[in-house]
């Protein structure tokens, strides 16, 4: 695959990582979400969290993501100001149908971005790739993206760390280079992506050390050791939903790594609800 091709298997990736573990979306218990999913846990039923959602549809990780791609193929590069705009419309509707967290919530009230490390800051980091990948000011521009919803530094530090990790994928590394390049970066979230480096095989047994919650202190290193772990892009998804608890936000980083790398199965793109929306959009985006 050339560069372009794997830009838009980050981006796919993502989105498609984020429908396929919709359905079992913070389950924390792994023996229900076993109980549940079996071998092919992707693409079930919505559960409690997204109700009114169907099989194949986003959380509002997935909306969040689809926000940021609209935007830059409307207006072709990062525009803070239309990015937020479209995040203030999309979210603040009444007629919005998923889950507000945070951050979100914070947003749509307040007009700034929240005191808030969770993982949805993982959301905008793919689309904003494929366009800014070698723009000296990519990571000035990340950071400035990541406060509109997440002013925190260590959302930001970690949002960085996911995007070295994406951004290498991308430039063709493989998973275990990907990762290596977050580590490189040093700071909090290298010592984070060390920890991904540094774990054994076993995902479950990882997710169990980190906790499955959204924190991007615990997100970042089991998504990244997701990254890692499987042959291929539906095994390191698949084990990534099986970890339980916010599988949906570690797969907009895994999701993203495995795609450039790998590429997303054609049957599970077949299975997006927005399928001819994003590709839509994906067409302006990569022909910059």
């Amino acid at each position: 695959m050339d560069t372009r091709e794997r830009a838009r298997g980050a981006i796919l990736g993502a989105l498609v990582g984020d429908a396929a573990a919709m359905g079992l979306h913070w389950v924390y218990d792994t023996d229900e979400a076993r109980r549940r999913g079996g071998a092919a846990p992707e693409f079930l039923p919505p559960g409690q969290y997204h109700a009114r959602r169907h099989a194949g549809d986003f959380t509002h990780y997935g909306d969040h993501a689809m926000v940021v791609l609209e935007s830059l193929a409307e207006t072709g590069r990062l525009d803070l100001d239309d990015y937020k705009r479209r995040m203030l419309a999309r979210f603040g509707d009444r007629a919005y149908d998923g889950y507000l967290d945070k951050a979100t919530k914070w947003l749509v009230a307040t007009r700034t971005g929240a005191d808030d490390d969770q993982a949805g800051c993982f959301a905008k980091l793919a689309p904003i790739l494929a366009v800014h990948l070698d723009d000296p000011e990519r990571d000035a521009r990340l950071e400035a993206a990541i406060r509109v919803t997440h002013d925190n530094d260590l959302a930001v530090e970690c949002g960085l760390a996911a995007a070295a990790a994406i951004r290498a994928a991308i430039l063709g590394a493989n998973p275990h280079g990907a990762v290596a390049a977050a580590v490189e970066r040093g700071g909090e979230g290298g010592r984070l992506a060390r920890m991904a480096l540094d774990a054994g095989k076993d995902h479950l047994a990882f997710a169990r050390k980190t906790g499955q919650a959204c924190p991007v202190g615990r997100s970042l290193p089991l998504a990244l050791h997701a990254a890692l772990s499987g042959p291929d892009y539906a095994a390191a998804v698949r084990g990534t939903i099986l970890a339980g608890g916010d599988s949906a936000g570690r797969l907009l980083v895994a999701g993203a790594i495995r795609g450039a790398t790998d590429g997303v199965p054609d049957a599970w793109l077949a299975r997006l609800r927005d399928r001819a929306r994003i590709e839509g959009l994906l067409g302006p985006i990569l022909a910059r």
